[in-house]
């Protein structure tokens, strides 16, 4: 089994759907499209990575910047490759090429239900934020 991660293209969209449509705790919503992660991926092309099992796509992570922050959305490793280090590599890179465009802090999106997702972020090292609520309206 080789394993390789590397930034995120356009192709790995539709595999990267695929992924999160059967991860537990990971939603889908509206804006989860071939268009619009195109845009996403287009405009944040050095903070998004695919992790790859020969030519199958088994992970992904999404970031992106706004200027001032970084962002991580959808974090996924296919059930049969984790605990492999696989989604710290993938936050260790998405980190990386955040921080070599001078980003001090990093935000990740989880749902509140997703206790498997807040046990993995403390473990690399990421606090649970408390004191904010996070607000969204589609336009």
């Amino acid at each position: 089994m080789n394993i390789t991660i590397r930034i995120m293209e356009v192709p790995d969209i539709q595999a990267s759907i695929e992924l999160w449509k059967n991860m537990e705790g990971l939603a889908i919503r509206g804006s989860d499209n071939i268009r619009d992660l195109s845009d996403h991926v287009n405009m944040n092309s050095r903070h998004n990575f695919v992790a790859m099992s020969d030519a199958q796509l088994i992970g992904t992570v999404l970031g992106g910047f706004d200027g001032r922050r970084g962002y991580i959305y959808h974090l996924a490793v296919h059930e049969d490759f984790r605990k492999k280090n696989i989604g710290k590599e993938l936050m260790d890179r998405c980190f990386q090429s955040f921080k070599e465009i001078n980003v001090s802090k990093c935000h990740m999106m989880v749902l509140k239900d997703n206790t498997e997702a807040q046990a993995f972020y403390k473990k690399i090292g990421c606090e649970p934020r408390t004191e904010i609520l996070v607000f969204s309206k589609t336009l």
